[in-house]
């Protein structure tokens, strides 16, 4: 008995041309797509050499905005002082809240005023709004709270 021939297809094997030969296998036309300047192709005379990490024609500022410290540590005050305020009845936090606070706003007007100065060199001027809000919004519940507690402190005095 004998087996039948197979016909599984070499895909080893060189192909085969139009008429049946066998020839050498032809690469694919390189794609004017893939070729930047730079790599592989000369620099067109007049034009700065290719780079990826250069700067997007027309934009000010870095190819990769920074964080903008004072931002980020005025967004932490403000919280710190909303956070103290807030806890004020349940825990005598008052005075670290009214303290950071008004270094909130401090740091965020500072914060902001730097990065209009430089447009597209920070990324985070929400962070310094919200360290200039929090920190507005820390100082006066802080200094409510502390006339509150005064208030009640005086009328326990005085009634008692």
């Amino acid at each position: 008995m004998t087996q039948p021939p197979d016909e599984t297809p070499d895909f080893l094997a060189k192909p085969a041309s139009p008429s049946g030969e066998q020839g050498e296998p032809t690469l694919p036309m390189p794609s004017p797509y893939v070729a930047q300047p730079g790599y592989g192709t000369p620099p067109v005379p007049g034009q700065p050499p290719y780079s990826p990490y250069a700067a997007a024609p027309g934009v000010p500022g870095y190819p990769l905005a920074r964080s903008h410290t004072g931002a980020n540590v005025a967004m932490g005050l403000g919280i710190t002082s909303v956070v103290c305020a807030l806890l004020t009845p349940f825990i005598c936090i008052t005075i670290p809240g009214v303290l950071t606070g008004p270094f909130a706003i401090a740091l965020g007007v500072r914060a902001r005023k730097e990065m209009s100065q430089q447009p597209g060199a920070y990324n985070n001027s929400g962070a310094a709004m919200a360290g200039l809000v929090t920190g507005i919004i820390g100082t006066v519940l802080g200094l409510a709270m502390i006339g509150l507690v005064v208030f009640f402190v005086g009328f326990l005095f005085s009634v008692g």
